[in-house]
Protein backbone atom coordinates (compact mmCIF):
# COMPACT_ATOMS: atom_id res chain seq x y z
CA UNK A 1 0.00 0.00 0.00
CA UNK A 2 1.32 3.71 -1.11
CA UNK A 3 -0.10 6.62 0.84
CA UNK A 4 -1.10 9.44 -1.36
CA UNK A 5 -2.48 12.81 -0.65
CA UNK A 6 -5.58 11.80 -2.36
CA UNK A 7 -6.04 8.29 -0.19
CA UNK A 8 -4.28 4.77 -0.66
CA UNK A 9 -3.64 2.92 -3.64
CA UNK A 10 -1.92 -0.47 -3.76
CA UNK A 11 0.93 0.75 -6.05
CA UNK A 12 1.94 2.88 -8.84
CA UNK A 13 2.67 1.19 -11.91
CA UNK A 14 5.28 3.45 -14.01
CA UNK A 15 8.35 5.65 -12.93
CA UNK A 16 7.87 7.63 -9.61
CA UNK A 17 10.22 10.35 -8.95
CA UNK A 18 11.10 10.28 -5.11
CA UNK A 19 12.69 13.16 -4.02
CA UNK A 20 10.75 16.47 -5.62
CA UNK A 21 9.35 19.72 -4.06
CA UNK A 22 5.89 21.09 -5.91
CA UNK A 23 5.67 24.17 -4.09
CA UNK A 24 8.97 25.82 -2.30
CA UNK A 25 11.49 28.35 -3.92
CA UNK A 26 14.81 27.88 -2.11
CA UNK A 27 16.16 30.79 -4.69
CA UNK A 28 14.52 32.73 -1.44
CA UNK A 29 16.39 30.61 0.95
CA UNK A 30 14.25 31.87 3.50
CA UNK A 31 11.29 33.81 4.62
CA UNK A 32 7.71 33.78 3.29
CA UNK A 33 8.81 34.12 -0.76
CA UNK A 34 10.40 30.38 -0.38
CA UNK A 35 6.60 29.18 -1.21
CA UNK A 36 5.49 29.04 -4.51
CA UNK A 37 2.14 30.98 -5.18
CA UNK A 38 -0.62 30.48 -6.86
CA UNK A 39 0.48 31.98 -10.12
CA UNK A 40 3.06 29.59 -10.36
CA UNK A 41 0.60 26.38 -8.95
CA UNK A 42 -0.23 26.42 -12.78
CA UNK A 43 2.98 26.15 -14.21
CA UNK A 44 4.04 23.22 -11.90
CA UNK A 45 1.45 21.85 -13.19
CA UNK A 46 2.19 22.11 -16.35
CA UNK A 47 5.71 20.95 -15.69
CA UNK A 48 4.27 17.77 -14.07
CA UNK A 49 2.16 17.11 -17.24
CA UNK A 50 4.98 17.70 -19.50
CA UNK A 51 6.95 14.81 -17.31
CA UNK A 52 3.73 12.42 -17.51
CA UNK A 53 4.06 12.65 -21.20
CA UNK A 54 7.55 11.16 -20.72
CA UNK A 55 6.33 7.82 -18.09
CA UNK A 56 6.42 9.92 -15.23
CA UNK A 57 3.52 7.97 -12.89
CA UNK A 58 3.75 9.24 -9.62
CA UNK A 59 5.88 11.80 -7.45
CA UNK A 60 6.59 12.39 -3.59
CA UNK A 61 7.01 16.09 -1.99
CA UNK A 62 9.14 16.24 0.68
CA UNK A 63 9.21 19.32 2.19
CA UNK A 64 7.82 19.08 5.41
CA UNK A 65 7.14 20.68 8.62
CA UNK A 66 9.12 24.16 8.84
CA UNK A 67 9.83 24.40 4.76
CA UNK A 68 6.56 25.48 3.09
CA UNK A 69 4.73 22.10 3.85
CA UNK A 70 0.97 22.63 2.63
CA UNK A 71 -0.96 19.65 2.10
CA UNK A 72 -4.41 20.99 0.72
CA UNK A 73 -2.10 22.57 -2.10
CA UNK A 74 -0.85 19.15 -2.79
CA UNK A 75 -4.03 17.71 -3.02
CA UNK A 76 -4.85 20.48 -5.86
CA UNK A 77 -1.92 19.97 -7.88
CA UNK A 78 -2.47 15.96 -7.80
CA UNK A 79 -5.87 16.80 -8.96
CA UNK A 80 -5.33 19.12 -11.31
CA UNK A 81 -2.32 17.07 -13.07
CA UNK A 82 -4.21 13.66 -12.53
CA UNK A 83 -0.75 12.27 -11.33
CA UNK A 84 -0.28 10.61 -7.58
CA UNK A 85 1.35 13.27 -5.02
CA UNK A 86 3.13 11.63 -1.52
CA UNK A 87 3.28 14.11 0.60
CA UNK A 88 6.22 13.65 4.04
CA UNK A 89 5.96 13.97 7.47
CA UNK A 90 9.02 15.53 9.01
CA UNK A 91 10.74 18.22 10.77
CA UNK A 92 13.33 20.68 8.94
CA UNK A 93 16.50 21.08 9.78
CA UNK A 94 17.93 24.32 9.06
CA UNK A 95 16.91 25.49 11.73
CA UNK A 96 14.74 23.16 13.18
CA UNK A 97 11.05 24.34 14.07
CA UNK A 98 10.32 25.17 17.79
CA UNK A 99 8.91 21.89 18.58
CA UNK A 100 11.76 19.87 18.14
CA UNK A 101 13.42 22.23 20.80
CA UNK A 102 10.89 21.87 23.06
CA UNK A 103 10.04 18.18 23.01
CA UNK A 104 11.85 15.11 23.83
CA UNK A 105 11.96 11.94 21.51
CA UNK A 106 8.39 10.40 22.64
CA UNK A 107 6.47 13.49 21.72
CA UNK A 108 7.93 13.67 18.16
CA UNK A 109 7.63 10.24 17.19
CA UNK A 110 4.02 10.48 18.08
CA UNK A 111 4.07 13.65 15.79
CA UNK A 112 5.44 11.61 13.04
CA UNK A 113 3.21 8.52 13.85
CA UNK A 114 0.07 10.75 13.54
CA UNK A 115 0.96 12.66 10.47
CA UNK A 116 1.47 9.41 9.07
CA UNK A 117 -2.03 7.65 10.29
CA UNK A 118 -4.70 10.37 11.10
CA UNK A 119 -3.60 13.35 8.82
CA UNK A 120 -1.85 17.02 9.25
CA UNK A 121 -3.12 19.94 10.80
CA UNK A 122 -6.72 18.43 11.02
CA UNK A 123 -6.29 18.15 6.65
CA UNK A 124 -7.34 14.52 6.91
CA UNK A 125 -4.60 14.43 4.32
CA UNK A 126 -2.08 11.48 5.56
CA UNK A 127 1.66 11.81 4.79
CA UNK A 128 3.15 8.65 3.00
CA UNK A 129 6.94 8.99 3.86
CA UNK A 130 9.15 10.47 6.73
CA UNK A 131 11.86 13.15 5.76
CA UNK A 132 14.17 14.22 8.39
CA UNK A 133 17.84 15.54 7.67
CA UNK A 134 21.21 17.36 9.10
CA UNK A 135 22.40 20.87 8.78
CA UNK A 136 25.65 21.95 7.21
CA UNK A 137 28.59 21.48 9.97
CA UNK A 138 28.43 19.70 13.47
CA UNK A 139 25.71 17.40 14.08
CA UNK A 140 23.63 18.40 17.27
CA UNK A 141 21.56 17.01 20.25
CA UNK A 142 18.05 18.55 18.30
CA UNK A 143 18.90 16.08 15.27
CA UNK A 144 19.32 12.78 17.29
CA UNK A 145 16.11 13.14 18.74
CA UNK A 146 15.05 13.91 15.38
CA UNK A 147 16.69 10.79 13.81
CA UNK A 148 15.13 8.73 16.82
CA UNK A 149 11.99 9.41 16.68
CA UNK A 150 11.66 8.89 12.71
CA UNK A 151 13.06 5.71 13.24
CA UNK A 152 10.51 4.72 16.43
CA UNK A 153 7.80 6.14 13.92
CA UNK A 154 8.90 4.11 10.77
CA UNK A 155 8.94 1.11 12.85
CA UNK A 156 5.46 1.53 14.37
CA UNK A 157 3.67 2.59 11.04
CA UNK A 158 6.28 0.93 8.28
CA UNK A 159 6.59 4.03 6.15
CA UNK A 160 10.12 4.58 5.42
CA UNK A 161 12.32 7.06 5.79
CA UNK A 162 14.37 9.65 3.34
CA UNK A 163 17.12 11.64 4.79
CA UNK A 164 18.73 14.33 3.82
CA UNK A 165 22.25 15.01 3.54
CA UNK A 166 24.30 18.26 3.87
CA UNK A 167 27.50 16.79 2.81
CA UNK A 168 27.96 13.01 2.05
CA UNK A 169 30.26 11.80 4.90
CA UNK A 170 27.16 12.93 7.18
CA UNK A 171 25.59 9.49 5.52
CA UNK A 172 27.33 7.24 8.07
CA UNK A 173 25.54 8.95 10.90
CA UNK A 174 22.25 8.64 9.76
CA UNK A 175 22.77 5.39 8.81
CA UNK A 176 24.21 4.61 12.07
CA UNK A 177 21.59 6.28 14.53
CA UNK A 178 18.73 5.00 12.66
CA UNK A 179 19.97 1.35 12.46
CA UNK A 180 20.69 1.25 16.17
CA UNK A 181 16.82 2.01 16.64
CA UNK A 182 16.45 -1.08 14.94
CA UNK A 183 15.42 -0.26 11.47
CA UNK A 184 15.70 -2.27 8.52
CA UNK A 185 18.09 -0.34 6.07
CA UNK A 186 16.37 -1.09 3.38
CA UNK A 187 13.51 0.81 4.28
CA UNK A 188 15.85 4.29 4.54
CA UNK A 189 16.95 6.24 1.35
CA UNK A 190 20.13 8.54 1.88
CA UNK A 191 19.10 11.75 -0.03
CA UNK A 192 22.42 14.14 -2.22
CA UNK A 193 24.35 11.01 -2.83
CA UNK A 194 25.70 12.45 -6.40
CA UNK A 195 27.58 14.09 -4.49
CA UNK A 196 29.87 11.58 -3.64
CA UNK A 197 33.39 11.65 -4.56
CA UNK A 198 33.16 8.45 -6.41
CA UNK A 199 31.50 5.06 -6.49
CA UNK A 200 34.01 3.85 -4.13
CA UNK A 201 31.83 5.92 -1.55
CA UNK A 202 28.98 5.25 -2.97
CA UNK A 203 29.63 1.18 -2.11
CA UNK A 204 30.96 1.97 1.66
CA UNK A 205 27.95 3.50 2.16
CA UNK A 206 25.74 0.92 0.30
CA UNK A 207 27.47 -2.10 2.12
CA UNK A 208 24.39 -0.96 4.77
CA UNK A 209 21.65 -1.81 2.66
CA UNK A 210 20.35 1.42 2.37
CA UNK A 211 18.89 3.12 -0.63
CA UNK A 212 20.95 6.03 -2.27
CA UNK A 213 19.67 8.97 -3.86
CA UNK A 214 21.27 10.10 -6.96
CA UNK A 215 18.18 12.75 -6.83
CA UNK A 216 19.33 16.27 -8.14
CA UNK A 217 19.50 15.72 -12.09
CA UNK A 218 19.26 18.84 -13.77
CA UNK A 219 20.75 20.45 -11.11
CA UNK A 220 23.42 21.71 -13.22
CA UNK A 221 24.72 24.38 -10.85
CA UNK A 222 25.94 21.31 -8.58
CA UNK A 223 26.93 18.50 -10.58
CA UNK A 224 26.92 18.57 -14.29
CA UNK A 225 24.42 15.10 -15.82
CA UNK A 226 27.36 13.74 -17.59
CA UNK A 227 28.93 13.90 -14.21
CA UNK A 228 26.00 11.78 -12.88
CA UNK A 229 25.69 9.77 -15.64
CA UNK A 230 29.53 8.47 -15.25
CA UNK A 231 28.28 7.55 -11.31
CA UNK A 232 25.35 5.64 -12.07
CA UNK A 233 26.69 3.43 -14.46
CA UNK A 234 29.82 3.10 -12.33
CA UNK A 235 27.25 2.51 -9.43
CA UNK A 236 25.57 0.01 -11.46
CA UNK A 237 28.54 -1.71 -12.61
CA UNK A 238 29.28 -2.07 -8.90
CA UNK A 239 25.84 -3.63 -8.30
CA UNK A 240 24.36 -1.31 -6.75
CA UNK A 241 21.65 -0.89 -9.02
CA UNK A 242 18.94 -2.34 -6.68
CA UNK A 243 19.85 0.23 -3.99
CA UNK A 244 19.32 3.42 -6.52
CA UNK A 245 16.69 5.51 -6.97
CA UNK A 246 16.99 8.49 -9.33
CA UNK A 247 15.22 11.92 -9.17
CA UNK A 248 15.10 16.09 -9.67
CA UNK A 249 15.08 17.40 -6.64
CA UNK A 250 13.03 20.71 -8.67
CA UNK A 251 13.11 23.41 -5.38
CA UNK A 252 13.59 26.31 -7.48
CA UNK A 253 11.37 28.21 -9.47
CA UNK A 254 14.41 29.16 -12.03
CA UNK A 255 13.99 25.57 -12.74
CA UNK A 256 10.53 25.49 -13.90
CA UNK A 257 10.27 25.04 -17.94
CA UNK A 258 9.00 28.78 -18.01
CA UNK A 259 11.98 30.12 -16.68
CA UNK A 260 14.12 27.94 -19.00
CA UNK A 261 15.05 24.99 -16.62
CA UNK A 262 14.41 21.33 -17.72
CA UNK A 263 12.00 21.00 -14.54
CA UNK A 264 10.43 17.51 -13.51
CA UNK A 265 11.36 15.83 -17.30
CA UNK A 266 15.17 16.16 -16.78
CA UNK A 267 15.35 12.36 -15.59
CA UNK A 268 13.58 11.17 -18.79
CA UNK A 269 14.36 13.77 -21.23
CA UNK A 270 18.28 14.52 -20.55
CA UNK A 271 19.19 11.76 -18.10
CA UNK A 272 18.03 8.34 -19.56
CA UNK A 273 19.50 9.00 -22.86
CA UNK A 274 22.89 9.55 -21.49
CA UNK A 275 22.27 6.48 -19.25
CA UNK A 276 21.22 4.16 -22.52
CA UNK A 277 24.71 5.81 -24.69
CA UNK A 278 26.98 4.51 -21.28
CA UNK A 279 25.00 1.28 -21.67
CA UNK A 280 22.82 1.14 -18.40
CA UNK A 281 20.08 -1.29 -19.28
CA UNK A 282 16.73 -0.15 -19.48
CA UNK A 283 16.45 -2.88 -17.00
CA UNK A 284 17.75 -1.06 -14.78
CA UNK A 285 16.62 1.99 -15.98
CA UNK A 286 13.47 0.17 -14.76
CA UNK A 287 14.88 -0.77 -11.70
CA UNK A 288 15.97 2.70 -10.47
CA UNK A 289 12.75 4.36 -11.36
CA UNK A 290 10.25 2.36 -10.96
CA UNK A 291 10.85 -0.64 -9.10
CA UNK A 292 13.36 0.77 -5.72
CA UNK A 293 11.07 3.91 -5.42
CA UNK A 294 7.42 1.85 -5.38
CA UNK A 295 9.36 -1.00 -3.30
CA UNK A 296 10.17 2.21 -0.43
CA UNK A 297 7.12 3.11 -0.60
CA UNK A 298 5.44 0.76 0.25
CA UNK A 299 4.44 0.57 3.87
CA UNK A 300 6.31 -2.04 5.35
CA UNK A 301 4.08 -4.76 7.59
CA UNK A 302 4.30 -4.19 11.55
CA UNK A 303 4.67 -6.47 13.85
CA UNK A 304 1.61 -6.66 16.38
CA UNK A 305 3.21 -6.37 20.28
Amino acid sequence: MIRTVAGDTPSIEGAILAHEHLQINLCCQKGPEVVLGEAEQADVVNDLTKAMGYGLKGVVDLSVMGSGRNPAGLKRISEQAGLPVICASGFYWDPYPDVVADSPVQALRDILIAELTQGIDGSGIKAGVIKIGTPRGEIGEPAKRVFQAAAQASLATGAAVITHTSNVPQAFWHLDTLLQEGMDPARILISHMGAADSVDQLVEIGRSGALLGIDKVGFLARRSNDELADLVRDACDAGLVDQIILSSDVARKDRLLRYGGTSYSAVFADFIPMLLERNVSSRHIDTMLRKNPQAMLEFASVAVS
